[in-house]
């Protein structure tokens, strides 16, 4: 079944005999091609990348941006005035996109107001920031997804799913990446509850997400490795998306510190995107700020380096504790990158 020279297989069969792997997928681009070498390892099927999924949000604001619909430091009262109540009226897009608006914490929304966008934006627009603009970085789980959607929503006029495929999914060639359930006969793989999870009830949420009945841009984001994969391809090597400009300010490091809300660890980032992780560029291997991407919940991931032009993507629906979570992934991209020097 796999190549016996294979690094990635010995990760996977190493993860298996331990238990944490069930279904997954994982797709490789080198100098703007996909690697037939990895395609063993490959499903056509779709997955729940989760958070994995914010970079691709964050590049239908990029896109705006580059049209000059909107700049990253625009105060995001200039599109949502009722946004600005209770003095937040300076926070600005790029402070999203850094984590650092102060508007991070769900803690006060009512369970019955996520399956209502009216309800979360009311609460947004009332909400008390947690710290001022710029001052801290606290990881906006949810909260991204919401501010960056209507935001994007009330520039184009159009539905956040409808912005995306114009802007991105058409323009940069993704087959099959959505943010809602279009048939419901294909459902994205089941999400699976490890022992060790400590977030028993995500997969009956998510089987909520699938048919469409918790609208949570965030979390929500459903494809295959392939495009996801392909996805950071692009943002390396499509010089005609947007500007080299445009492409230099994401691609570069707005702010670095501690993650009030990710137990304190340090962290560097971009316009939607985070460098130098400890999962995916292992420090003894390569760790430098030409290396991007982001992780989801499950332990799905998407990751490119500038410097050798290379893009991966893992995807898989097993759900761990964060610990675990992050030895699996560091384990398979450790043994990705090891194949990528043999082949």
């Amino acid at each position: 079944m796999y190549k016996m020279e294979s690094f990635t297989k010995k990760a996977l069969i190493k993860l298996e005999d331990e238990g944490l792997i069930k279904n997954f997928s994982i797709s490789v681009y080198k100098n703007n091609k996909k690697l037939s070498f990895f395609e063993e390892f490959e499903t056509k099927k779709k997955f729940f990348i989760f958070s994995a999924g914010k970079p691709i949000i964050a590049a239908v604001i990029w896109k705006l941006h580059d049209m000059g619909k909107l700049s990253f430091d625009d105060e995001i009262s200039k599109f949502w005035p009722e946004f600005g109540k209770n003095n937040k009226d300076s926070i600005t897009i790029k402070n999203v996109l850094t984590h650092t608006s102060g508007v991070s914490l769900t803690t006060d929304l009512p369970d019955s107001d996520y399956t209502e966008l009216n309800r979360i934006y009311r609460w947004l627009e009332n909400f008390q920031a947690e710290s001022k603009p710029g001052e801290r970085i606290a990881y906006h789980e949810v909260t991204y997804g919401w501010i960056l959607g209507e935001i994007i929503e009330r520039i184009t006029q159009k539905s956040f799913e409808e912005a995306f495929i114009e802007l991105v999914k058409i323009p940069l060639g993704l087959k099959e990446i959505e943010f809602y359930t279009k048939n419901i006969n294909n459902l994205p793989q089941e999400v699976i509850n490890h022992d060790s999870s400590k977030l028993p009830t995500i997969p009956t949420i998510f089987k909520l997400f699938s048919i469409n009945k918790v609208p949570l841009i965030s979390g929500t984001c459903i494809t295959r490795s392939e495009d996801l994969a392909k996805f950071y391809d692009e943002v390396i090597n499509n010089k005609t998306w947007i500007s080299k400009s445009t492409k230099d300010e994401i691609l570069k490091v707005h702010a670095k510190g501690l993650d009030y809300n990710d137990k304190m660890k340090f962290v560097k980032l971009g316009l939607g995107i985070r460098f130098d992780s400890d999962i995916f560029f292992e420090k003894e291997i390569d760790s430098s700020d030409s290396s991007f991407g982001h992780t989801g919940m499950v332990s799905s991931i998407g990751w490119a380096s500038i410097e050798k032009n290379i893009s991966v993507s893992i995807c898989n629906n097993l759900l761990l504790s964060s610990a675990l979570n992050r030895y699996r992934l560091n384990v398979i991209s450790t043994a990705i990158k090891k194949d990528l020097n043999t082949i």
